[in-house]
């Protein structure tokens, strides 16, 4: 490979990052690998070295959005190879689900090699740039942890002529990566509209509302302490009211299938409805829905947040006195 191409493909990766980095809020990660390298046609060389080894790995990311990201390691392949490399590389990512997806690799790799001896006879390290390509698999096992598998293909590393070997490596991994700045943040809830005060004089029919909607976390039913504080509001106007009938809608970001998504808003709607009725809210007086995802609009992570959510309404029909 010439060197003039590895500037270039660091310059892509830079200019890839910063293609959206303000799309979301902060996502960085630190990772660590281990697996195993296969050194193809290194014997070809008479070289004396084996033909694999391990492989360890270490690096640190940042996904600009959802589908784009950039990735800088170390890495060593071990055995007869003895190297040590550094990588830069341009991650572009496709969600499967809410919990897996898809990535590929486009980068280069800045290698160092040791100093083999072939035949009793010393040859010494060589430096060098080469080109990588890798494909791989994400899990994500919770807010913090991924799981990953990882395939790379890394083109001519050493120099025959000077440290006694010229091989391609293949290299797959399984990798642990943290995400200490990821997760659901839960946005305040909105305040039920206040009952309107009565007048005197004359009396009126008229119709007061409170309204509220309350948010779950990332792939969640469950119900946080603001969510059920949002519904204790809901369950007071419905004491305050007796003639009332209560509606909530269950929804779900556009992550995942929406098969699933249409289940998930759906027990997130039940959820609701069930701390309700422990708060005393009569069950014949509250009607659910869930859309799914059918109306999320969400693109980033803290739009999709949004979107996991139960729209909550009650409202009651009342008497109030009103002035001439």
């Amino acid at each position: 490979m010439k060197k003039t191409v590895a500037p270039s493909l660091i310059a892509m990766a830079l200019a890839a990052a910063g293609v959206s980095a303000n799309v979301q809020a902060l996502d960085w990660y630190v990772g660590a690998g281990a697996g195993y390298a296969e050194y193809s046609d290194i014997e070809r060389y008479d070289s004396g070295l084996d033909g694999d080894g391990e492989a360890l790995s270490l690096f640190t990311g940042y996904n600009a959005n959802e589908h784009l990201g950039v990735e800088l390691g170390f890495n060593y392949f071990g055995e007869d190879l003895d190297t040590k490399a550094i990588n830069l590389s341009a991650i572009g990512r496709l969600p499967l689900s809410e919990r897996v997806g898809l990535f590929g690799e486009l980068g280069t790799l800045a290698w160092d090699t040791g100093a083999a001896s072939i035949s009793g006879k010393s040859n010494i390290s060589e430096k060098g740039f080469s080109p990588i390509y890798g494909i791989g698999a994400t899990y994500r096992a919770s807010d913090l942890v991924d799981l990953q598998a990882r395939y790379r293909r890394i083109e001519d590393i050493g120099k025959a002529s000077t440290n006694g070997f010229n091989t391609d490596v293949n290299n797959f991994m399984l990798e642990l990566v943290l995400h200490p700045n990821r997760g659901e943040s839960t946005p305040p809830p909105v305040a039920p509209v206040a009952q309107q005060p009565a007048q005197e004089t004359t009396y009126e029919t008229r119709t007061v509302t409170a309204d509220g909607s309350i948010y779950f976390g990332f792939d969640k039913s469950e119900l946080s302490g603001d969510s059920r504080a949002t519904l204790d509001e809901v369950a007071l106007f419905a004491q305050d009211n007796p003639d009332y009938q209560v509606e909530l809608a269950g929804y779900a970001d556009r992550l995942g299938s929406a098969e699933y998504n249409r289940k998930l808003s759906e027990r997130r709607a039940l959820s609701a409805k069930d701390y309700l009725v422990e708060r005393g809210v009569a069950a014949q007086n509250i009607q659910t829905a869930w859309y799914g995802s059918e109306l999320a609009e969400g693109q980033t992570e803290a739009e999709r947040q949004r979107d996991r959510r139960v729209d909550a309404k009650a409202q009651a029909t009342i008497e109030v006195e009103i002035i001439e």
